[in-house]
């Protein structure tokens, strides 16, 4: 029997976190470790011992990917939101030119409730659902009678056209009965096809989530328990990695750090490193809960193992929309603890939140960003639309009218993907504009609290201003966001026409815009809205402006709060600080700058969680401006793209107390 498999995943580059921004990113291919499962477990299972083609991997013109899997008995298509409709254009295809060819569907978007995706789609003869490697066995078994009335879990619409959905098959509990694709050979073809290409493997220890987040169509998939691959498994296929120079592993366990031996499982991968020199880089999905384990896991991956940061995963920190979602999060106290931690270890980290989520107010979403702040997270938040998932809890039709629940299609792009880009076949994601907690008006407000959060306080442009008016004046950076948002247009023309710009783009995406603002006079790339305001501000030569209103605006604030003082010189001196050390291009020389505070020092303490008083004590400093130099608009470009995908503590310059050679601090 002959069978054709096609799991088309997303282009990637991958960069050493610990590279300089100048050096160029590496080009992957993602191994097809979803089918390549389904064929290793048909060639030691199935009865009909199918030969397998290559599969498809990557994006593909639909007329090139139809030639090479024309002629096959059974063609397996892995589906996801990335890659549905361009999956369902090589269906089509196929089914024109080889009608007798069995097309069958599998994966997290194909629809548990299929009658309408089957009746959409034709050309689509079987829909799988749940787990995949039994099943896909069984249909194979079976493809010559073409008799699907004794299969679990599958859907199809009989021949007298009625729709059928048979009962899911039970998941695999004893894992030794999957092989490995890696340790079979499965990709050994692949690889001979492409001898140069660098790879990106992707890694399961365990099977299985014990959650049940209703935004996510993982716990829902696995129904909750979780499966172990046994250890010997484990340590061959880290032992593959090595001898296959595999770049960089994803690690697609659920919550990795759960399990006890999942330490030893890091430890392995490092000795890997050691002695090969790959993997690359190590990445997991971290355990939900605090625990001793996770932090020295984290903490060895990053020393040893180019980790891009630690994630700690809120999503939210209203209780009510965590409620809502079935969600459970670490502590307030565990997540500082864990803050604090890292810090002092030198770790990046960055936090996850979701817009839209139901339930959720702007008050709630403004709350959580807040909250992140003040528990110590000064790196990154990582923002993100809610978006509806096939098969997630949350795109069911009652839990929508439930919680008013408004979307749009929105174009799926990477952001600094080019500008230039259009895909044969787009795909697109469901992403929330809008619910009865959050109607549209209040959608547009929170996503501009978003993007000036990232500006303001993450990317640095007036990060140690908004820490200062925080820690010593106790007004929260919320207040002070919202307050700049608020500027008198008359009074502060620069700050309100990046405002502007920040509404009238929500206000786009509402209606059905990207994500990215594409800018053709800033370079081939599209921007997250935080990036190109600052941008903007550097090339219309408003930059200078922008810090000289921001400056009074700050200083009005802190008047009006009348916290017991009319000296406002250690402010205005933050935000000279924070304007001479923000890295743009064009800049000559280093800078020296005398201020009555040691400023650089009471923000250290901050950022490592442990803040200082602040004294008055005249101190002087060089900020090292001849280090790192952009004499193109392209070299700058390039650096903050380093910045939002690796570190955004390099939008800022190296500072040196005046007499010393080391920088006090790499903020």
């Amino acid at each position: 029997m002959d069978v054709g498999l096609v799991q088309i995943n997303m282009g990637l580059t991958w960069s050493n976190p610990k590279q300089r921004p100048d050096e160029p990113p590496v080009a992957f291919g993602l191994l097809p470790y979803s089918v390549g499962l389904l064929q290793s477990y048909a060639e030691r299972h199935a009865a009909s011992k199918p030969e397998f083609r290559v599969p498809i991997y990557k994006r593909t013109p639909v007329a090139e990917a139809v030639e090479h899997l024309r002629g096959a008995n059974v063609v397996g298509f892995s589906v996801y939101v990335w890659n549905l409709e361009l999956t369902l254009a090589i269906a089509r295809g196929l089914k024109a030119v080889s009608p007798e060819t069995l097309i069958v569907c599998g994966g997290p978007s194909v629809p548990d409730r299929s009658e309408a995706f089957l009746r959409d789609h034709p050309f689509v003869d079987l829909a799988c659902h749940g787990e995949g490697e039994a099943v896909f066995t069984a249909i194979l078994d079976h493809a010559d009678s073409r008799d699907w009335s004794e299969l679990a879990g599958v859907s199809y619409l009989a021949p007298d056209g009625r729709y059928v959905l048979q009962p899911r098959a039970a998941r695999i509990a004893d894992m030794v009965e999957i092989p490995s694709p890696y340790l079979t050979g499965t990709f050994d073809r692949l690889f001979a096809e492409n001898p140069d290409a660098m790879w990106v493997m992707m890694w399961e220890t365990n099977r299985g989530c014990p959650f049940s987040c209703t935004f996510c169509d993982w716990g829902s998939a696995t129904q909750s328990k979780v499966f172990r691959f046994d250890e010997q498994r484990i340590f061959d296929e880290i032992a593959w990695m090595g001898e296959k120079r595999i770049g960089f592993v994803f690690c697609c366990d659920a919550n990795f750090g759960m399990l006890k031996r999942d330490y030893e499982i890091t430890e392995a991968v490092v000795a890997s490193r050691h002695r090969t020199g790959f993997p690359a880089s190590f990445s997991v999905q971290n355990a939900k809960n605090a625990t001793e384990r996770a932090y020295k896991i984290q903490k060895l991956l990053n020393e040893e193992l180019n980790a891009y940061g630690v994630t700690l995963s809120l999503q939210s920190s209203n209780e009510t929309t965590l409620a809502n979602i079935r969600r459970q999060n670490i502590s307030s106290e565990s997540y500082r603890e864990l803050q604090r931690r890292f810090a002092l270890d030198g770790v990046y980290t960055y936090t996850d939140l979701i817009l839209g989520l139901p339930g959720e107010s702007y008050e709630g979403f403004a709350n959580s960003v807040g909250q992140a702040i003040a528990d110590g997270q000064h790196n990154h938040v990582q923002f993100h639309n809610c978006g509806l998932l096939p098969n997630a809890e949350m795109a069911a039709p009652e839990y929508v009218e439930r919680f008013g629940i408004r979307t749009v299609p929105q174009l799926i792009r990477n952001p600094h993907d080019s500008s230039l880009l259009e895909n044969e076949v787009e795909e697109y994601l469901q992403t929330v504009i809008g619910t009865d907690a959050m109607p549209e008006p209040d959608w547009v407000r929170a996503k501009v609290y978003w993007w000036l959060s990232d500006l303001l306080y993450f990317d640095r442009v007036l990060q140690l201003p908004l820490a200062l008016l925080a820690h010593e004046y106790g007004i929260p950076v919320r207040d002070t966001i919202e307050h700049l948002a608020a500027a008198d247009p008359a009074r502060s023309p620069a700050i309100a026409g990046v405002m502007q710009a920040l509404v009238d783009h929500a206000r786009a995406i509402q209606a059905g815009g990207p994500e990215y603002i594409s800018s053709p006079a800033y370079g081939d790339m599209i921007w997250p809205a935080d990036q190109h305001a600052l941008v903007t501000l550097v090339f219309e030569r408003k930059l200078e402006a922008f810090y000289a209103e921001a400056a009074d605006e700050l200083a009005a604030l802190l008047a009006e709060r009348s916290v017991g003082t009319e000296d406002d010189l250690a402010l205005r001196e933050s935000v000279e600080l924070n304007e001479a050390l923000l890295r743009v291009p064009f800049v000559r020389g280093d800078r020296p700058l005398v201020l009555s505070h040691p400023l650089m020092e009471y923000h250290s303490a901050i950022l490592e969680g442990e803040p200082v008083a602040l004294e008055e004590r005249l101190s002087s400093y060089l900020v090292d401006r001849t280090k790192h130099r952009y004499t193109t608009p392209h070299d700058w470009f390039e650096h903050l793209v380093w910045c939002n995908d690796k570190d955004k503590r390099g939008y800022l310059y190296e500072l040196r107390p005046v007499g010393q050679r080391a920088p006090l601090v790499a903020v």
